[in-house]
């Protein structure tokens, strides 16, 4: 079973990372430089740092979620359903991202609550049925009825993770930019720190597709 589970982590990685790691590497090799804080940002940041990293990632998140949703796909036909639903979610995570984020506003615990039963399920829902963004919005909203406080403290521990997994990919990927500096090789240490923290954001991406997909099966049964 762990050579198994080795593979398909092994095929999503691939699968996923031309979507978040090479996304994040061009970015960050090409692209604006990152602002010093998000009230800094300029339009052109904010577009090229948050825009396209999100609206690129969900892709990869999308075919992550399809290779669980739908059993024996393989990786080609997982990337044919994520482009043919990327539409549909994008428009499901626009409509729901008023109530959640007007949540966080009011307080965290019910942006928490409300991300859980609105915005985490859709992907794999349409993933898995197809169907219109407001279909998977609502039979979200339905099928998290009875269990939206376990997704809620579920959601809380996954972004806990992800500020794990990133700041080790940082610290990780700054600490080898200053060797590979000190031995004259700028270039080099640049590429680094910009490739760990990208492949953090690929293995987290691969996360939340495929624990959506796991709790969107057990709850379709």
């Amino acid at each position: 079973m762990g050579s198994a589970m080795m593979a398909d982590l092994n095929r999503l990685f691939f699968l996923v990372a031309p979507f978040t790691l090479l996304v994040s590497v061009a970015i960050g090799l090409f692209g604006p430089p990152p602002p010093d804080s998000f009230r800094q940002m300029s339009g052109a940041q904010l577009f090229w740092q948050l825009a396209v990293p999100s609206l690129v990632g969900a892709v990869g998140q999308l075919a992550a979620a399809a290779m669980v949703v739908q059993p024996g796909t393989t990786p080609r036909a997982a990337l044919a359903t994520a482009f043919a639903v990327w539409p549909a979610f994008v428009v499901a995570q626009l409509l729901v991202s008023v109530p959640v984020g007007l949540g966080f506003l009011v307080l965290i615990l019910p942006g928490i609550w409300l991300f859980a039963r609105l915005a985490f399920l859709p992907g794999a829902l349409l993933a898995a049925q197809r169907g219109s963004p407001i279909d998977a919005v609502r039979d979200s909203w339905r099928m998290t009825e009875a269990d939206g406080l376990q997704l809620a403290i579920f959601v809380v521990i996954g972004v806990f993770a992800i500020i794990g997994i990133g700041l080790m990919a940082e610290i990780a990927g700054s600490a080898l930019d200053s060797v590979l500096k000190l031995a004259g090789l700028a270039s080099l240490g640049r590429f680094v720190h910009l490739l760990l923290p990208g492949i953090g954001t690929c293995f987290t991406t691969i996360g939340f597709g495929v624990a959506s997909a796991i709790a969107c099966q057990r709850l379709l049964r």
